[in-house]
């Protein structure tokens, strides 16, 4: 039978009241369906059950999708986004439009399509110690809990770039470009643009500004902390402690996030106007 998870988190308790009668609906539709809470920690779970699954259908923001997309990518199982976040650039429909709507990606409406968004994946060595980490939106190594800056050298596909000093570097894919690294400066790239963004947090130079570097570039960051520790973290929410001269080396992941869509591509133009004036509000 065909199978849809639903994952969601419990932080609006909106969601659980949608979540039973969702559920049934779906079972009407003839769907069988399991169910990952996240705020439960259910995603943690080494390797779930996830054979034969026709999509992920995620109740929440981006941080909830940005779980999903870590259990879809290597299946590569599509997923669908109803926004109960504050944000929401990556989900597709609003609850309003969920009753509405739902049929239409259930059934494959002749105007649905799969939207694909890079990722990253990277490993991190310290000493003996090597950690590997995958992202949708964006990886940082930064200074940890002391109000001291850290110096980070960059090398672009074994080329020698820069020693930065500040707080940070992200490097975000055009996903992740709407995350963090808008916060601190950086630009916003089409999802379709084939780039990372190099992006320093906090730079001591004023000179020291965002680079747009080719998708298939590698991309190596060695942090120089001295006597405090810093953070490398993979979408804000897979964090790892590293001690000084941790190097951590990034490229394209051969997995994709697969997004279901019936909005046109023009959308996302839409939905950054929308956010922007919000953010004026």
């Amino acid at each position: 039978m065909r199978k849809i998870i639903l994952l969601y988190e419990e932080v609006q308790p909106e969601v659980l009241q949608l979540l039973p009668h969702l559920i049934a609906r779906l079972h009407e539709e003839g769907y069988i369906t399991s169910t990952i809470n996240v705020t439960k920690g259910e995603h943690k779970q080494a390797n779930p059950p996830l054979q034969n699954v026709e999509m992920f259908l995620v109740l929440g923001g981006d941080g909830t999708i940005l779980h999903a997309a870590h259990l879809c990518a290597e299946h590569s199982i599509p997923i669908l986004g109803v926004n109960f976040g504050r944000v929401g650039y990556l989900t597709e429909l609003e609850p309003s439009e969920l009753a509405r709507e739902l049929p239409a990606y259930l059934n494959g409406a002749p105007s649905l399509w799969i939207d694909e968004r890079a990722m990253l994946q990277a490993v991190v060595r310290q000493g003996d110690d090597q950690q590997q980490f995958l992202a949708l939106n964006d990886m940082m190594i930064a200074r940890g809990t002391w109000p001291r800056g850290v110096y980070i050298k960059a090398w672009i596909d074994d080329l020698f770039f820069d020693t930065f000093y500040g707080d940070g570097i992200i490097l975000s894919t055009p996903t992740g470009s709407t995350a963090y690294n808008i916060s601190v400066g950086g630009p916003i790239l089409h999802p379709k643009i084939e780039g990372y963004i190099l992006t320093p947090i906090a730079p001591h130079l004023a000179s020291n500004r965002a680079l747009v570097i080719p998708l298939g570039s590698k991309i190596q960051l060695q942090i120089t902390t001295h006597t405090q520790n810093g953070i490398f973290s993979a979408d804000g929410q897979w964090d790892y402690e590293v001690k000084n001269n941790a190097l951590v080396t990034i490229d394209k992941s051969p997995f994709r996030t697969r997004f279901i869509r019936r909005k046109p591509p023009t959308h996302f133009y839409e939905v950054i106007h929308g956010k922007q004036k919000m953010d004026e509000i």
